[in-house]
This record gives structure tokens, sequence and C-alpha cells, in this order.
């Protein structure tokens, strides 16, 4: 969730369980309560692919999606942000965070 080489969730989501983490953003909701408010399996469906959850318009990327936009680096293209894996530890933390 933290890490900035990997998903950086933070540069986008505030997160009060992370205070001391520097740079919280506020493009997205913060993810104070987030388990409250989704269920894990709503959670997985928005961290591996957001679009097909909020609709195109949305700026968050599928973490676990080969859809991942337009002018993708070389390197990147064929390869998801996160691994199956990775994904399933981000739906875990995520549903630890209740109000």
């Amino acid at each position: 969730f933290k890490d900035r080489s990997l998903g950086n969730c933070l540069a986008c989501h505030a997160n009060v369980d992370m205070e001391k983490e520097l740079f919280h953003g506020n493009v997205g909701p913060s993810m104070d309560g987030v388990a409250d408010r989704w269920k894990p399996e709503e959670l997985r469906a928005i961290v591996t692919n957001s679009k097909q959850v909020f609709g195109e318009e949305t700026v968050m990327p599928g973490f676990y999606s080969l859809e991942v936009g337009k002018n993708v680096g070389e390197k990147f293209v064929g390869k998801t942000i996160l691994t199956a894996q990775q994904v399933e530890d981000v739906v875990a933390y995520l549903a630890t965070l209740k109000e």
C-alpha cells in the first residue's frame, strides 16, 4: 500500500493508519473506514481493475489489468502493476481499515 515503487496508493489516498508516511494524496477518497464501505470482493475488484467498477473516467489504474491506458512505457507493456499475491495483500490490509 505504501511502497512507492509498487502500487503507491498513498500518492492518491490519505490513510490515518500510515500518518507518519509522507505525501498522502487527496485525489482519491480517504482509506479510513474503507472496510466499512466495501466488502473484500468489492475492494479486490477495485484494486484489480477500477475502470470496470468506476468507469473509464477514473484516474485510478487497474493494478492487475493489462488495460492500462494510452502511451504506456515500453517496459510496462504486457505487465501488470501488481502480482495477484500483491493484490491479495493490499485487499487484506484494506479489509482491516474500519472506523
